[in-house]
């Protein structure tokens, strides 16, 4: 379900979904670059920070590298689950946090998704 949210001062209107977020869960393990386009940049230098750890285990010198991949990996993964799961959410937060509101504030949509963002 797409709920509108509209800037107070410029009337710029965004859409953004309820529930699962396909885009950030299937693209956030690559440079974290849906994070950063949704203004989330604390989780996107996360990921890139991941990424590039992963990119450099291969060239340390270690004894379980093998393992430190793998516990990467798992890392990741979970991120991209937690990601894919409150991704919207945290999406409307930090729009709500920028000066944005429901468009149509009495609509159920707005309810529900209020609710589900926790906004």
């Amino acid at each position: 379900m797409n709920v509108a949210l509209r800037h107070t001062s410029t009337g710029n209107i965004k859409f953004i979904d309820t529930g699962w977020s396909w885009s950030i869960f299937l693209g956030a393990s690559f440079l974290g670059l849906p994070l950063f386009f949704r203004g989330l940049a604390p989780w996107g230098t996360l990921m890139l920070f991941l990424w590039f750890l992963e990119l450099a285990v291969p060239f340390m010198a270690l004894s379980n590298e093998d393992m430190l991949e793998w516990l990467l990996n798992i890392a990741i993964l979970g991120i991209c689950f937690y990601l894919g799961y409150r991704g919207n959410a945290l999406t409307a937060r930090r729009f709500v946090a920028c000066g944005y509101e429901f468009a149509n504030p009495n609509s159920s949509e707005a309810r529900i998704a209020a609710e589900s963002w926790g906004t």
